[in-house]
């Protein structure tokens, strides 16, 4: 059994953790209220560009476009894996990296060489560790997510299709659900394919375009990929901000129950060294 003072040293260790992970959930808390308000409000406005792209697509016909032909002839392509900066966050990383693992794997199965671009430390260490082929590695993407920075990035991603010889491009990130829930998705960026859902009775396939449809949908869909990306940004922000809330919040309550039973080990060992105390006088004054 340790003494007391072990026991102690390690009492005013536990209470320190127990006040960083407080703070760190108090400053992830703040954080994520703002993430959760972009991303929610980002949403409609997303969805709704890519319906309106999806059926400019397909008013255009047979329009062709060097976003939206489909290519299998190289058999490369591109992953972008989008992680954090830093960890404590609980699973968030390595439930992607997972899935990112197997969404590899199969391409490779099927014969397809796969290049990756690591937005965020987490990733490129993940990256490195597992020798994947690595060709770009950014940090603090999303740290604060902003729309010159995703046409930026989205800007980097089209050229490196179009001059690479990539067949498709993926990005790999966390979609927020909540603050308890964060799934793992990879969404294909390149080449554009429109949704089966909207070749649906009622949609219209006829539109009237200024200029014509070979002049006017390649600019869209260069701006709708960089509305995809500013997306991502700030779903994997929002996800990670929740996650390390909901980390840290377990964190701090399980240090509060350590400390409890330190506590209450501390007090009871003291007990006893002051009760061997008293027999021990009590005992040498009976000899007398």
């Amino acid at each position: 059994m340790p003494n007391l003072k072990d026991i102690k040293r390690r009492l005013v260790s536990v209470k320190n953790t127990q006040k960083i992970t407080h703070a760190m959930k108090l400053v992830s808390a703040a954080k994520f209220a703002r993430a959760n308000h972009a991303v929610i409000a980002a949403r409609p406005y997303s969805n709704g560009f890519e319906q309106m792209v999806e059926k400019v697509v397909l008013a255009g016909g047979e329009t062709p476009t060097r976003l939206t032909e489909a290519r299998g002839q190289n058999k490369r392509e591109l992953l972008v894996l989008v992680s954090t900066d830093r960890g404590l966050c609980g699973s968030l990383n390595s439930g992607l990296f997972k899935v990112a693992t197997r969404f590899v794997t199969e391409k490779a199965n099927a014969g397809i060489a796969m290049d990756t671009i690591a937005w965020g430390r987490r990733a490129g260490m993940f990256c490195r560790r597992v020798k994947w082929k690595l060709l770009l590695e950014k940090e603090k993407v999303t740290d604060k997510p902003k729309y010159p920075v995703a046409r930026g990035l989205a800007e980097e991603l089209v050229t490196m299709y179009m001059t690479g010889g990539y067949d498709a491009v993926h990005v790999a990130f966390v979609e927020f659900k909540s603050a308890l829930s964060q799934v793992p998705v990879i969404k294909q960026l390149l080449p554009v394919v429109p949704k089966e859902a909207t070749k649906k009775p009622g949609v219209p396939t006829h539109i009237l375009m200024e200029p014509v449809a070979a002049k006017l949908i390649e600019p869209v869909l260069e701006r709708l990929i960089v509305a995809q990306v500013f997306r991502v940004l700030l779903e994997a922000a929002a996800s990670e901000h929740g996650a390390r809330m909901t980390s840290m919040d377990s964190a701090t309550k399980n240090a509060k129950e350590v400390v409890k039973k330190l506590t209450l080990q501390y007090n009871r060992g003291r007990q006893a060294a002051i009760t061997k105390e008293l027999i021990e006088i009590t005992s040498g004054a009976a000899a007398l």
